[in-house]
């Protein structure tokens, strides 16, 4: 039956000797780790792989072993490190697969209103609104959320959301009134984007309904 080789722990040292100990392991043998995980991984993966070793070996400074044992002891932290980053790559991808599956079968059942002329003109009246003005109104009308619900958002009072709205509103009403305007002409540039990135919504916007509660 085959026993684990124990390491041996160094008693707690002083700030400037375990600076000094990790800063002498970096320097001896940073190479030799950059190498094994640049062997085993992409290059930006392989220089995490490295930093998160030593960073290991900072918090672990007291099982750091003497040499020549230093640098086998640093490749089985890497050996760990690169497990733990090949982990959580994974997660990350079977993450990034299901969102990806849930939004296009999201984007298959709203009904999209972007293209239509209405949608246009009012989108054109948003950008010449105030950022914030802006923002309330899809909040509301996009989102679907009660004046109370912004209020948690933003972090407002609800009675001030419903003031700010009912203001929003009569001023998205005046821009509509004034017959299609020019997106150009009324936002300078660089200060409001496009008032729609083709954002599915799953419902007409209600941009001059009731204050809600």
């Amino acid at each position: 039956m085959s026993r684990r080789r124990r390491t041996r722990s160094r008693p707690p040292a002083e700030q400037a000797d375990v600076e000094q100990l990790v800063t002498h392991a970096y320097e001896r043998h940073a190479g030799a780790i950059a190498a094994y995980a640049l062997r085993r991984a992409a290059p930006a993966d392989a220089a995490d792989v490295v930093a998160d070793t030593f960073l290991v070996a900072w918090r672990r400074h007291v099982e750091i072993p003497d040499e020549p044992d230093t640098l086998p002891w640093l490749y089985g932290v890497a050996r760990r490190v690169l497990a733990n980053q090949r982990r959580s790559r994974d997660r990350r991808t079977r993450l990034h697969d299901r969102l990806r599956t849930e939004f296009i079968e999201f984007d298959t059942r709203v009904d999209r209103v972007e293209d239509t002329e209405r949608f246009q003109r009012v989108a054109s009246a948003l950008a010449c609104l105030s950022d914030d003005d802006a923002e309330l109104l899809r909040l509301t009308a996009w989102e679907g959320l009660t004046p109370t619900e912004i209020a948690t958002a933003i972090g407002l009072e609800p009675s001030a959301v419903r003031q700010r709205l009912r203001r929003a509103r009569q001023r998205l009403r005046h821009r509509l009134a004034a017959d299609g305007p020019d997106v150009a002409g009324c936002a300078p540039a660089g200060q409001r984007g496009p008032a729609a990135h083709h954002l599915p919504v799953s419902h007409e916007p209600r941009w001059s309904a009731g204050g809600g509660s």
